[in-house]
């Protein structure tokens, strides 16, 4: 392989570690529309309004907006990648007077806007410029608009999704059920288990102290208090006790220690069934109570040693 290759290869490779947001260009001219894929958008200019798209200088659609002297640049939604390649394949970019693919409509300059696109930018031509391989298209935005969701990324050669919260605490979750089946087949004892959950479970709450959002601290208020309403039913109280502690390992900000937390607390849930009742429930709200405030106050050191305390009293055969 000769050095300019090997070059060439290592810029493929850097280059492909850069994720990036997928956008369609599209322009329209004498009734027919043309389209196109393209991972190289950038916002360039708030006075005039500016964006560029980068796009291969082969490429036929140049030559059309050129003519038209208009396009729209459309951002992908993540639920979109049957868009984003329909019009990255070969041959795909001219249709007469609409997609037969992908539905379209019009702003300002008739250049076809995506339907259901994250966001667009209708334009007329500011400049084409050439760089190397590709031209850079320049255009002036003058409208602009989209909706709300997440957007669909490249990277690395392949589409790419942003995990939501949701989704993370999801892998989380998968990962403590998995952690907490082999705990089981290995035959975890009780004292081990205890054991595990002193040394866990107050760092997470020293780090949940240290880190937790305002509006996450709210949640695990609320769900005190609502465990504090069903102290007298168990079967409602269990589960939301149990939630607080596993609540506090995703308030960490760190996944090994809330998939662990959730993990030690699987096994707690028979031993709740069994001896819970509205004296245990009630020493133990308070005892989240205080935990609680300690995390409000940012207090990491208070935190960790209210909870140390609380699992103090599992090791003398108090659940909670």
């Amino acid at each position: 392989m000769t050095s300019d290759q090997q070059r060439i290869d290592s810029f493929r490779q850097a280059a492909g570690r850069f994720a990036s947001g997928v956008t369609v260009v599209t322009t329209a001219l004498d009734g027919h529309l043309y389209g196109i894929t393209a991972t190289s958008f950038v916002s360039l200019s708030l006075n005039p309004l500016l964006v560029t798209v980068s796009i291969n200088s082969h490429s036929p659609i140049l030559e059309e907006i050129r003519a038209s002297g208009v396009f729209a640049i459309n951002v992908l939604g993540r639920h979109q990648q049957e868009v984003s390649a329909c019009f990255a394949r070969r041959g795909r970019g001219r249709s007469k007077e609409r997609f037969d693919e992908v539905e379209t409509h019009t702003e300002a300059t008739g250049a076809p806007v995506v339907t259901g696109a994250l966001s667009w930018f209708d334009c007329t031509v500011h400049t084409m410029l050439g760089g190397g391989d590709h031209i850079i298209l320049v255009g002036e935005v003058v409208s602009a608009g989209g909706g709300t969701g997440q957007p669909l990324l490249y990277w690395s050669g392949e589409y790419r999704e942003l995990n939501t919260v949701e989704e993370a605490e999801a892998d989380i979750g998968r990962i403590a059920d998995s952690l907490s089946i082999q705990l089981h087949l290995h035959g975890m004892r009780t004292e081990q288990l205890l054991e595990a959950q002193h040394a866990v479970e107050p760092a997470a709450a020293a780090l949940a102290a240290r880190a937790a959002a305002d509006d996450q601290v709210a949640q695990l208020r609320a769900l005190v208090e609502e465990s504090e309403k069903h102290v007298h039913d168990a079967s409602r109280y269990n589960p939301l006790s149990l939630e607080f502690h596993a609540r506090l390992g995703m308030l960490s900000g760190n996944p090994a220690i809330a998939a662990s937390v959730g993990a030690l607390n699987r096994p707690r849930e028979s031993v709740y069934a069994m001896h819970t009742n509205a004296e245990r429930a009630s020493r133990a709200v308070d005892a989240h109570r205080r935990i609680l405030q300690a995390i409000e106050d940012r207090d990491e050191d208070a935190a960790r040693r209210l909870m140390t305390e609380h699992l103090g009293v599992v090791a003398q055969g108090m659940p909670c």
